[in-house]
């Protein structure tokens, strides 16, 4: 949250909350729920990443933060709720059901606490969550919340799973849908293989009843496991995860108004490039140095890369080891990496390779881009609406004084809202994805790109080049500004369609505002990094 709003937001709360004071024991509950309304939007934004069992979750987490930290594979499960944050050092804190203090533990106990719950059943069973914190960059932008499996109808694969370690099909689906409500940010996960492959009626479960609050502003969509879909001398898996991701949005009704995007990744890779080495790099350079057939030939199967040999270098446990943690699809573009740069190669240079062609690079800067901008008017606008239901859901037995009371305390935290232009830009989009404007398609496109919903730069502002001179942007943005003047003066609109045309009026007139005049520097747009 930007410093300026954020005490805004703080003072708004504690003059609320100072209403509901002389209501005594009787309003004790509303001043609680205020308090903690302005201590959640203190916090970081949080983001929940919530999937299935089995769809990747816990990797595409280690992928994002840049560390193995979670425990992964066809055998784990995630029971217990992780909150990944930002801190100076590694440390993991459990919070307990029962309300007794939270209790440190060792970081390197995070698997034993979340997964293998047959050796201390009765520990694991009063965990409500586990925050980890981490000295990870990624997580100075936003906490990541990862979740246990959210599934309604079960494969025997996952019973099994589950019996194994005694838990309850209902519970678990049940933490990922309570702390996932109480999340700012969702990030969907289906994977590219498996039972629901292609299934485009998977992801519209997703987004049923449970999660009616899902948006394109607030609301992502990742396909994983993409590098599985490789085939040796085959495209890029990265070409057909995104085939894959664009029949998914075309063919489930009603998707694009509840994602922003669905985006592809080759997240075991992801993950693996976290612990890229020096010795890593030593043994791929000596796969790198076999005939790229030879290789391929090598790469069709588990069972021949990392079986005897037939003359392949490195040992058998070394082989093993790179293809659990790369798969083929990952060995095969380290070692192309290498080649391509010759005797230059390092542990940096190829982790940046493997991460812009596994697509995380292009995920981590779509998810600060987009959660990112609009953090603080999110969290705002997620408080105003728990507030707004205060009365109904807190309120009953209260008297006509108390009542009044209330009401002006929500009424300083709407007028906070109401002062905040960027609330426009939220109602705008909201009424777009929501199908309430009579815009046509390029109308609908140009106001998400003039609203910052594709990056915030000038250049992306207008749909235009990255390497635009200053004179054309400005020139554009007026052209644009004028076509939009004119389409709000016209009274062919009315209602929301009006009242966002006028949004997208005053975005262009930021805009030039933004941009140089003859003879001066261009400033940033207001947030830019």
């Amino acid at each position: 949250m930007s410093e300026p709003l954020q005490r805004r937001v703080a003072a708004a709360f504690e003059t609320a909350v100072g209403l509901l004071e002389r209501g005594g024991e009787d309003t004790e509950l509303l001043r609680r729920a205020l308090a903690a309304e302005r201590d959640r939007a203190r916090r970081t934004m949080s983001v929940a990443v919530v999937g299935r069992i089995s769809t990747g979750k816990s990797t595409l987490v280690n992928a994002l933060i840049g560390e193995e930290r979670l425990a992964t594979g066809s055998q784990e499960l995630t029971y217990n709720v992780n909150r990944l944050r930002h801190g100076p050092r590694a440390r993991l804190l459990v919070r307990y059901k029962d309300g007794r203090p939270p209790r440190p533990f060792d970081p390197g106990r995070l698997a034993e606490l979340t997964v293998r719950r047959e050796r201390r059943p009765e520990e694991i069973d009063g965990i409500a969550e586990i925050v980890v914190e981490l000295p990870s960059p990624y997580l100075r932008a936003f906490e990541l919340i990862d979740t246990p499996g959210l599934d309604s109808v079960f494969g025997q694969d996952s019973l099994n799973t589950l019996e194994f370690l005694g838990l309850d099909p209902g519970e678990v689906r049940s933490a990922t849908l309570r702390h996932a409500a109480s999340a700012d940010g969702l990030v969907f996960v289906v994977p590219v293989r498996g039972p629901s492959a292609g299934d485009s009626r998977l992801l519209a479960q997703y987004l049923g009843p449970e999660f009616v609050a899902a948006t394109p502003l607030t609301a992502l969509g990742v396909l994983t496991k993409c590098e599985q879909e490789w085939e040796p001398g085959g495209p890029h898996p990265m070409e057909l995860g995104r085939a894959l991701a664009g029949r998914m949005l075309r063919e489930t009704p009603g998707l694009r108004r509840r994602l922003y995007d669905l985006l592809p990744v080759c997240s075991l890779t992801g993950q693996a490039v976290a612990g890229l080495d020096e010795a890593d790099l030593a043994r791929l350079g000596k796969l790198a140095a076999l005939p790229e057939p030879r290789l391929h030939a090598a790469l069709f199967a588990a069972a021949v890369f990392a079986g005897p040999g037939d003359g392949l270098p490195l040992r058998q446990e070394e082989r093993e080891r790179l293809w659990r943690r790369f798969g083929a699809w990952g060995i095969h573009a380290a070692c192309r990496a290498l080649r391509e740069a010759g005797g230059g190669a390092t542990v940096a240079g190829l982790r940046e390779r493997l991460l812009a062609d596994t697509g995380m690079t292009a995920l981590r800067e779509r998810l600060s881009d987009h959660f990112g901008h609009r953090a603080a008017l999110l969290k705002l606008d997620a408080a105003l609406g728990r507030v707004r239901r205060m009365p109904q859901t807190l309120a009953a037995g209260l008297g006509p004084r108390e009542r009044a009371a209330l009401r002006r305390a929500i009424g300083v935290i709407e007028d906070l809202a109401l002062n905040e232009p960027g609330f426009a830009e939220l109602a705008a989009l909201r009424s777009l994805y929501g199908g309430q404007l009579r815009f046509s398609d390029a109308e609908g496109e140009e106001l998400r790109r003039a609203l910052g919903e594709f990056g915030r730069r000038p250049e992306q502002r207008l749909g235009l080049p990255s390497a635009t001179p200053a004179p054309r942007l400005r020139e554009a943005a007026a052209e644009r500004h004028t076509a939009w003047l004119l389409r709000w003066q016209s009274g062919l609109l009315s209602g929301p369609s009006r009242e966002a045309a006028r949004t997208v009026v005053r975005a262009y007139e930021h805009l030039l505002h933004e941009l140089p005049r003859k003879g001066r520097e261009m400033r940033p747009p207001d947030g830019a990094a």
